[in-house]
């Protein structure tokens, strides 16, 4: 396994591939990601009793993909490592070449194309089958004292490696060096039992296990320690252990949290030496060596990643409760109430109020591409850039032209903002630009009117757009409520989203600021299951002018 598989990204589009448990084409996960659990409404669809309707969930934030359980009743997986679940659980980084288990499945992430070598089905013979036999531990004896300092050297290079890479390596070396097999291999199935995984091969000057024996490799990889039986001569051999003159092979299981992690393959071919009586016991005190320092190098990698994550999260959160103005101002001339929701990854919603004149008043609302510390930052810099806008312009339209300029000139091609952005006089007009946000509510005495089209083009994504700025008039009562997508957005147990019809029905029977906000964000928790909402939320309820 090379250092490269913790650190290096993943695309835009990832694989899964079953590499244990009932076969199955790989399932394809796109942006949007995908839920993974046994309702037919889940895209990744894997039916069995162990599984729940919604088991798991990957999704796409901030150019990573995240795996998070969904409290599903056997728990979810990663690399042998049972993933945290519960609404305060945060969700878990994935690599490429990282496991996920599920029920009787074990998904991997990625593709293992490049490092795999056939296994030739002529192994699989009946006659192959007869000359493999399961190894007498009992009857291997003790390990040699003279080998007990080999496992001793051993377990501390082991617990030294810093990847899977150098740990594959001091177990190889240590194994050919102790057992006298001429080479050796880490392995694990990869597929449909037609070829294997190639992590590691000792030695490294080209004479590579290059073959195996595919009966060896399966019945090791369901957890039982294997050995070619002495050859017969009235037994024919599979035609590769015939070319290759292969005399003695082994193969032991690594257990990892009482799975089958990768497989300890050794071969001696043509002249080479017998290999020594206790082979087998050797093998087994390796792996088991090898197989908790494997665990607890997983253990790190993960919490590694997860210490980025929390770390990257707290930092964006930071930024946007710094952005985020104080409620009930002296300054602000109008009544409003917001609360901001965070969701599983920070994302860059941006809320502000800005009291341009004595007359005036500017309320800000939007959403950032994106999630994490590059979203946060944009936002910061969008909200800064476009206060400093309003004050100078009369029209709110001229003010997100600039703006949109600004992200234009200076950010990422795959950034850009949906926004709103509205201007309450206190002749009760309000004039506002809707930038490709869509999502906000007018609160009257007949009712409510909810607006999902937005009237201009989202900010930062073409250059050389118009924004339009709509006038309408509005009556002392009346309200104006704004919500970022993560409200009609949000899916229940049965991915099915919340809607504006639930919004409408919600705000019909609010009568103030401070409830529009309070029972619809708890409305949608509700409808959530909890506080565990999928994406940051902001909702906010702006009154008229005080006279």
């Amino acid at each position: 396994m090379h250092e490269s598989k913790e650190t290096e990204p993943i695309s835009s589009m990832l694989r899964l591939i079953v590499v244990r448990g009932p076969q199955h084409e790989p399932f394809e996960v796109t942006r949007a990601g995908v839920v993974i659990g046994r309702s037919s409404g889940c895209e990744v669809k894997l039916v069995d009793a162990t599984i729940s309707r919604r088991h798991a969930e990957i999704t796409h934030a901030g150019g990573r993909w995240l795996l998070s359980d969904l409290g599903g009743a056997n728990g979810t997986w990663l690399n042998d490592v049972r993933v945290e679940c519960g609404s305060a659980a945060p969700a878990v980084l994935l690599a490429s070449g990282d496991r996920i288990g599920i029920g009787p499945w074990v998904l991997q992430v990625g593709t293992w194309a490049p490092t795999t070598i056939a296994m030739t089905k002529d192994e699989d013979s009946v006659a192959d089958a007869a000359n493999v036999q399961a190894v007498d531990l009992a009857a291997t004896g003790r390990v040699a004292h003279h080998r007990l300092q080999l496992i001793i050297d051993c377990a501390g290079r082991l617990n030294d490696a810093e990847d899977e890479t150098a740990l594959s390596l001091a177990m190889l070396e240590s194994v050919v060096e102790g057992t006298g097999y001429g080479r050796a291999a880490l392995v694990r199935i990869a597929g449909d039992e037609e070829a294997v995984e190639l992590l590691g091969t000792w030695p490294e000057d080209g004479k590579q296990a290059d073959q195996f024996s595919r009966t060896l490799v399966i019945r090791a990889s369901a957890g039982e320690m294997v050995t070619l039986a002495e050859k017969q001569t009235d037994v024919a051999w599979g035609q590769s252990i015939a070319e290759l003159k292969i005399h003695s092979a082994l193969c032991c299981p690594i257990l990892v949290d009482n799975l089958v992690a990768a497989c300890l393959y050794l071969d001696a071919r043509g002249g080479e030496q017998e290999v020594a009586a206790d082979a087998a016991g050797f093998c087994e005190a390796i792996a088991q060596f090898a197989g908790l320092a494997m665990a607890n190098m997983r253990r790190r990698s993960m919490q590694a990643r997860q210490k980025e994550l929390d770390e990257e999260m707290t930092a964006a959160r930071e930024a946007q409760e710094l952005m985020i103005p104080l409620q009930g101002q002296a300054a602000i001339s109008l009544p409003y109430a917001i609360e901001f929701h965070p969701g599983r990854v920070a994302s860059g919603d941006l809320f502000d109020v800005v009291q341009l004149s004595d007359d005036r008043v500017a309320v800000i609302l939007g959403d950032v591409s994106g999630k994490g510390v590059g979203a946060a930052i944009l936002m910061a810099a969008a909200q800064a850039y476009l206060h400093a806008a309003l004050c100078r312009h009369a029209s709110p339209a001229d003010a997100v032209a600039d703006l949109d300029k600004y992200v234009m000139a200076r950010s990422a091609s795959n950034r850009f903002l949906t926004l709103w952005v509205g201007v309450f006089a206190a002749d009760g007009s309000l004039t506002y630009v809707d930038a490709g946000h869509g999502y906000w509510v007018h609160c009257h005495e007949g009712g409510v009117t909810l607006h999902s089209a937005a009237s201009s083009p989202l900010v930062g994504a073409i250059d050389g757009v118009e924004f339009e700025a709509i006038r309408i008039e509005l009556a002392k009562s009346d309200r104006v409520v704004l919500m970022t997508d993560g409200v009609p957005e949000q899916p229940n147990a049965d991915g099915i989203q919340f809607g504006l019809e639930h919004i409408e029905e919600v705000l019909c029977r609010t009568r103030s600021v401070e409830e529009d906000v309070e029972e619809l964000l708890a409305a949608v928790r509700t409808w959530a299951g909890g506080d565990r909402l999928s994406d940051d939320t902001t909702v906010a309820s702006v009154g008229m002018m005080n006279s």
